[in-house]
């Protein structure tokens, strides 16, 4: 939703989602536009309707004056896509390339080996009035020459013409970790950039399987990040209970959710993610006697 005052489009609400048709008149990337607050859309194709319309996970944001911005992994090309919108999504330049990767689709990391860490973008604009005003930053799970997965992030400010170098949002560390299942968010009060991730870095089985939540945030509108901040008081695994494999507190079709959450204003973020620390604890209404998944949040200053 465009919530910029000055904005022409101000009000507006978007949505943007895979067709999952491939090339045919129905596939591709599908924006949907409204101006009289949802009650009627306005659908247009975002990526090349000729093309082949292999992408998943796109990702709308809004500028500071009303651009709209969609990023997505396209899983053929094995890059995460770009296009931008200055007539309130209506229509669209040719989609460009944040940066390549190379995991095309998913990955099937220790901690997530049955279903699968998916690939996908998670972007924002800075619409702050510091310095970094209009700044465009884009998070994404990619791997590492050590065969396990980190977040990566670029940024631009040219609306995204060009974009940087991508880098690591995650502290360097000495052993073997996996980072997988992000969110990102502008802060646009302070301009604050901040990603929140699943990250295995605390795993007592050797095996990368227990993953705890950490926040990484930089004040210079994504050139550094501090030190990440551990948010979770206690590591989940979804690979086996104490031992136990396999465990019937754990859905193992839907390890941890393909997508968090993350929204941060005034200098306080406030992630969002699925826990499995009280996976066995007795629960009724569910198809199995246990808690198994339960979507925590917390508040880091």
């Amino acid at each position: 939703m465009d919530t910029n005052p000055t904005s022409p489009f101000r009000d507006n609400v978007y949505v943007a989602w895979d067709a999952a048709l491939g090339g045919s008149a129905s596939g591709g990337l599908r924006f949907a536009r409204s101006s009289d607050g949802g009650a009627t859309f306005t659908v247009t194709r975002v990526d090349d309707p000729h093309g082949q319309g292999n992408l998943v996970a796109a990702d709308p944001f809004v500028g500071p004056n009303g651009e709209v911005y969609v990023a997505w992994n396209d899983y053929l090309a094995n890059t995460i896509g770009f296009s931008r919108s200055l007539d309130g999504g209506a229509t669209w330049v040719p989609a460009t390339t944040v940066a390549s990767k190379s995991i095309p689709f998913d990955i099937r990391i220790p901690a997530e080996s049955f279903r699968g860490a998916l690939v996908y973008p998670a972007c924002d604009a800075d619409r702050s009035n510091g310095p970094h005003r209009g700044r465009l930053s884009c998070s994404w799970m990619d791997l590492t020459e050590a065969g396990t997965t980190d977040i990566l992030y670029a940024y631009s400010d040219d609306r995204g013409a060009t974009w940087s170098t991508p880098a690591s949002v995650g502290d360097q560390l000495s052993i073997d970790a996996d980072r997988f299942n992000h969110w990102l968010s502008v802060d646009p009060v302070t301009g604050g950039v901040n990603v929140s991730f699943y990250d295995t870095r605390n795993d007592t089985t050797g095996e990368r399987f227990q993953t705890d939540v950490y926040l990484a945030s930089s004040s210079d509108g994504g050139v550094t990040f501090a030190p990440n901040v551990r948010v979770t008081t206690q590591s989940s695994n979804e690979h086996d209970c104490d031992g136990t494999f396999p465990c019937q507190g754990i859905n193992y079709g839907n390890q941890q959710g393909d997508y968090e959450g993350l929204a941060s204003f005034g200098g306080v973020s406030h992630p969002v993610w699925t826990d499995s620390r009280r996976q066995l604890d007795p629960a009724t209404g569910c198809r199995r006697p246990y808690l198994m998944e339960e979507v925590f949040t917390a508040a880091v200053e």
